[in-house]
């Protein structure tokens, strides 16, 4: 069967970022967002303290998900082994 792509405007057919290209735009999104969230929420801080709280906020955000999605994977292949041996 052939697979047919719609095409839609503004974002170019079929494009594809390799794996290093999007961990550095995740990594410089999370850290534009944070650098934003210290600055504007609440009482907010200056600019400059915000910018350094997110320089070391960042990497431990990224790191804490990376985290739970590798504790997630595991419980779930525990309870597919576990559901293996039940049935059998």
């Amino acid at each position: 069967m052939r697979r047919i792509y719609r095409w839609t405007p503004g974002y170019p057919h079929r494009m594809y970022l390799s794996k290093p290209v999007k961990a550095a735009l995740l990594g410089v999104g999370v850290y534009a967002l944070l650098v934003l969230m210290f600055r504007y929420w609440r009482g907010g801080m200056a600019w400059d303290k915000s910018l350094l709280v997110a320089l070391v906020a960042a990497p431990v955000a990224l790191f804490w998900g990376w985290v739970r999605d590798h504790w997630n994977d595991r419980a779930r292949e525990a309870g597919a082994r576990w559901r293996r041996k039940r049935q059998n």
